[in-house]
């Protein structure tokens, strides 16, 4: 009967314990450019990163003597002496500078994309999209061509 009393008390301690634990905190690693580089993105674009740009890292490579770094949904490498690694602390008065390089590369990638877009031949038969996207087409009431009458 003790035995049972002991086990049920731990158990009741022990499932208290867990249940009051911190949530878990993001683990996530910004670095910071500690002098201009310029590096190549995945997508082969060539960008002039500024001294202080910051960016999470990724992935170490090359037995750490390259870091692996993120631009908005792209990625690129460059040399770890080029950059350090922030403190938590720092890590908030990065994260501008992040934001605004997102900003600028997803407007000049979309602003590519729109560019190929104009230049790349239409394919035979299929109809342009219409300004404004697919969805404008939906918008927009449909043109039916009424057959002529014949008096």
């Amino acid at each position: 009967m003790r035995t049972l009393l002991l086990l049920t008390s731990l158990l009741l301690a022990t499932h208290s314990a867990r249940a009051q634990a911190k949530p878990k905190k993001e683990f996530k690693l910004y670095a910071q450019f500690t002098a201009d580089t310029r590096v190549e993105l995945a997508d082969g674009s060539m960008w002039m990163m500024d001294k202080g740009d910051v960016f999470p890292v990724l992935a170490y490579k090359n037995q750490q003597k390259n870091i692996v770094l993120q631009l908005a949904g792209t990625q690129f490498m460059t040399e770890t002496v080029r950059i350090k690694v922030l403190k938590d602390a720092e890590v908030e008065a990065g994260l501008e500078t992040y934001r605004k390089n997102v900003r600028a590369y997803l407007e000049s990638r979309s602003g590519q994309l729109q560019e190929e877009l104009k230049t790349t031949p239409a394919l035979k038969g299929a109809d342009p999209l219409p300004e404004g996207g697919a969805k404008a087409s939906e918008k927009a009431p449909e043109k039916t061509e009424q057959p002529e009458k014949k008096p």
